[in-house]
């Protein structure tokens, strides 16, 4: 038997039982495809992060679901940074924030870990600007895969494709009551993204009465293993680039704006995402997504790879 280091931490919450868990296995190099999958359906959670390499500077890495590899994810990344803290893989500058470089066998992507304290910890993953394209799909079909009035969709926002870790299509809806009261089927939503080619459907909508600081979301994503996610960090990215070029958000050519999304309320995992849209000569620039990171799970794995 091989034994790996292995931990679970959920991203995007303060304490455990919230946010989105995804497992860190060290040492994977030589396992195969194959073996990661089988090793990340004994896991269990959402994502697992295998760390193929750590150089000290690049970490190599690769991120599987239950039911198949993930090109990038999120939330797992953002967990990874908190285990390469907690495991003294990071050196913090004089501002107390480390950087670290991510290579999976498709990208780049790059970490910020901000400890304001010895217990105060917050990963931020930082992504390129989002690209959207129009959704060929009506409110009438959109409303019956979800089981929603149409007229709860909000009509003043278009419906948009964008591709981040998957192909995602963003439901912008009038009123949190209305979000909160979906009940997914698992079927359905299935058969529409196997027949649109999707791989999960992001429904949001204001959580304070405007789009202005705060969000409310649900990613429903049977497609790829799990009905509904608990924190999407790629996502949530999309959203933010979204709601600032359709204007929803506050008007601004250069800075940044900062606002939270509430995500997993509904799945009893809340999560607590903060996305920080940086603007240049009124273009998204770059965004950083990110949150706490609490610690559940710390040893080993024994696996007979």
């Amino acid at each position: 038997m091989t034994e790996h280091n292995f931990a679970v931490y959920n991203a995007f919450s303060s304490s455990p039982f919230g946010g989105c868990a995804a497992g860190i296995v060290d040492q994977a190099a030589d396992l195969k495809d194959s073996e990661m999958l089988k090793i990340a359906r004994e896991v269990g959670a959402p994502a697992t992060c295998f760390i193929t390499a750590n150089s000290g500077k690049i970490i190599r890495t690769r991120f599987f679901s239950p039911l198949t590899e993930y090109p990038m994810c999120g939330h797992a990344a953002i967990a990874l940074g908190a285990w390469l803290r907690d495991n003294q893989f990071v050196a913090f500058d004089e501002s107390r924030i480390a950087s670290i470089r991510l290579k999976t066998p498709h990208a780049f992507a790059d970490i910020k870990v901000q400890q304001s304290s010895d217990e105060d910890l917050e990963v931020f993953l930082t992504l390129p600007p989002a690209e959207f394209t129009p959704a060929s799909v009506s409110d009438d079909e959109i409303a019956s895969v979800l089981d929603i009035d149409p007229r709860k969709l909000d009509s003043d926002l278009e419906r948009a494709l964008t591709v981040t870790d998957f192909r995602t299509l963003l439901v912008p809806m009038k009123h949190l009551l209305d979000l909160k009261s979906i009940v997914p089927d698992a079927n359905k939503i299935r058969a529409f993204c196997s027949q649109t080619k999707l791989d999960t459907i992001f429904v949001f909508a204001p959580g304070q009465g405007d789009w202005s600081n705060v969000i409310r979301c649900r990613e429903f994503c049977p497609a790829i293993g799990s009905l509904e996610s608990a924190a999407s960090g790629t996502t949530n990215r999309s959203v933010s680039c979204f709601l600032y070029q359709s204007g929803r958000l506050a008007s601004t050519n250069e800075g940044s704006l900062t606002f939270s999304i509430s995500q997993g309320v509904e799945i009893a995992r809340p999560s607590h995402i903060t996305s920080v849209v940086s603007i240049s000569a009124g273009n998204v620039s770059g965004v950083d997504v990110g949150g706490r990171v609490t610690q559940v799970v710390n040893g080993s794995f024994l696996s007979p790879f």
